[in-house]
């Protein structure tokens, strides 16, 4: 690990506190509540405050420039912007405070948008007062802050994809191709997940196996790539860039142990199981539409019971999704309504009757809505039935018998197919709490993977260094997770051919003369970012800092207040409290 240290001398302790305050406007978002003007005028009488202004747009290109000119002209050392979300242009404002010399640890930012404008809008002179109670909460915090290092950690140029499925394999070849190393790692004995079992995949109709065909050739003849099927994850530690992974092989009895900088994970998922609804259990003609897609192409004209033609079918769509309350999958599956469109009307060529019962219909995708309207013009018949009303399937000496209510005809229906081919939900597969583990990622509440931000980061989750890729996030179809998979593997090759990657300074850190070694930040931190220092006697708890998110759990739970959060010390904590409270409070560089 390596630290630079940007802006550091100009900004020592002792030196005359100068604080600006650049208030936004934000276009109407926020001045369109908050009267900006008397927010800045309001600053200009608080403690150290020696310059403010109000711009319409401060995280424009003029905005920035002109934090920059006034951080020389007026000799600034703490820059406070009051405008949006930190989340959105914290990143920005800190660069450009460190492009005009200042460490970018000595900026602060209050959130006027999300925390005063859009949430009372109907109230602009209390919206007002509050904008002006956070400004001097940060002119109060801002005169606390210290400049910290920056910190960088050497990445290993080597990436572990796990998962090899589609996007496993996608991820693998792009960071390959780009002359970086790759290990793949696969539970089962074959590469190419549940793809590999498909007879017709949309929009191309090609069977699955002459997709991944070419893929997996590639990837088991490229010189950068080190597959391992049959494998699992034993042990797994470190923090980006410096990873150290221990793989159980079958048929190895050494466990091989691998250095990575960067993980994907492209763990998929698995076809829910309907047993127990619609007697998926009590007769081998209904089936999953996975089931189907296995068979051979002829072989799904025939019933699987008695081996006769199939002259009639019918498909029910969302089952074991979009069930509130239900096993927890409540999400949509996305593919469903599409494939048993593009289904129905390959089979509609050969049949009598085709019916799909649905509760909704959502062709999303480009083009796909015309897997619907090609059915619809081979008479497939479409029937819409209520969710809490759903159809009831009857078995009786081999005859099949389905009823169900329409609701667009308001009419009790009754149906006699041959099969029935059951379109179940995609859900998370065996094993994903363990990988959760492993990793320290989070699910959602439907049992897939949290990405970091599902618009502004969707492939990057909370655990630096660690992407998700595919339908290991979320149910998506081919096409999608070939997409995610892609920009996975940019995000793992943008990190190793960097070389180092700058790590965050707001972390925890120990004071070693109040440690107990009592273990309680060790269990508490759900990063795994602290440990015990071995080099010491007695042992004290250690923090890695890489691993560190600053989430401050750690510090709240510590019984001998033997760790601080830089960056949000009990002094800068408590300068706010007094400063909302209008209690005049001493300041480092003078003043009350």
């Amino acid at each position: 690990m390596t630290e630079d240290s940007v802006g550091m001398n100009a900004m020592e302790s002792k030196e005359e506190l100068r604080i600006g305050v650049f208030v936004c406007h934000c276009g109407h978002n926020i001045a369109g509540v908050v009267d900006v003007e008397d927010v800045a005028k309001t600053a200009a009488t608080l403690p150290n405050v020696v310059f403010t202004t109000h711009e319409m747009f401060t995280c424009s290109d003029a905005g920035q420039e002109t934090i920059r000119t006034m951080i020389h002209e007026h000799n600034l050392n703490r820059v406070i912007v009051a405008s949006c979300s930190p989340r959105m242009h914290e990143p920005t404002f800190r660069r450009v405070v460190e492009e005009a010399g200042l460490n970018r640890y000595l900026f602060e930012q209050v959130n006027l948008r999300e925390h005063v404008s859009w949430c009372h809008m109907r109230e602009p002179e209390a919206a007002t007062a509050k904008a002006n109670d956070l400004v001097r909460m940060a002119v109060a915090r801002a005169a606390n802050l210290e400049p910290l290092p920056i910190k960088k950690v050497e990445i290993t140029p080597r990436t572990l994809v796990v998962g090899g499925g589609i996007a496993g394999l996608r991820a693998a070849l792009d960071i390959a191709d780009r002359g970086f190393e790759v290990v793949l790692i696969e539970r089962e004995r074959e590469l190419g997940g549940n793809v590999r079992k498909w007879a017709h995949m949309f929009p191309g109709d090609k069977p699955g196996h002459e997709v991944l065909e070419p893929m997996i050739h590639r990837v088991r003849k490229h010189k950068n790539i080190e597959i391992r099927t049959g494998a699992v994850i034993v042990n797994f530690e470190g923090y980006i860039g410096n990873f150290e992974v221990e793989v159980s092989v079958e048929g190895l009895k050494k466990h091989k142990k691998y250095e990575v900088g960067a993980v994907i994970v492209a763990t998929g998922f698995q076809p829910y199981v309907p047993v127990g609804l619609y007697n998926y259990d009590k007769s081998l003609d209904i089936m999953t539409l996975g089931d189907l897609q296995g068979r051979p192409d002829e072989q799904q004209f025939i019933r699987p019971s008695d081996g006769k033609p199939v002259r009639k079918v019918a498909f029910i769509g969302c089952v074991g999704s979009r069930e509130p309350g239900w096993k927890g999958h409540e999400h949509c599956s996305r593919y469903c309504c599409s494939a048993l469109a593009k289904t129905a009307g390959i089979m509609a060529d050969r049949l009598d009757e085709v019916v799909i019962l649905y509760q909704d219909i959502r062709t999303y995708g480009k083009e796909h809505e015309d897997f619907q309207r090609v059915a619809r013009q081979k008479h497939v018949i479409y029937t819409k039935y209520p969710p809490d009303a759903k159809p009831e399937v009857e078995v009786n000496d081999g005859k099949i018998t389905m009823r169900w209510k329409d609701v667009l005809a308001d009419t009790d229906m009754e149906f006699n197919p041959d099969i029935i081919v059951l379109a179940t939900a995609m859900v998370p597969p065996e094993g994903i709490e363990e990988v959760s583990h492993t990793f320290s990622l989070t699910r959602s509440s439907d049992g897939f993977f949290n990405p970091e931000h599902v618009k502004l980061n969707p492939v990057t989750t909370h655990t630096a260094g660690i992407m998700i890729a595919g339908a290991a996030q979320a149910a998506k179809n081919a096409s999608e997770s070939v997409i995610d998979a892609s920009g996975a593997a940019a995000k793992a090759v943008g990190l190793m051919a960097k070389g180092a990657v700058e790590i965050e300074s707001t972390v925890s850190r120990v004071i070693p003369d109040l440690c107990s070694s009592c273990a309680t930040c060790i269990t508490a931190c759900p990063y795994g970012a602290i440990s015990w220092d071995m080099s010491r006697d007695p042992h004290i708890a250690y923090v890695t800092e890489a691993k560190c998110h600053g989430c401050g759990t750690c510090a709240a739970a510590c019984p001998s207040n033997a760790i601080i959060m830089l960056h949000s010390t009990n002094e800068q904590i408590m300068a706010m409290v007094e400063a909302y409270l209008c209690v005049p409070v001493a300041t480092p560089g003078g003043g009350a």
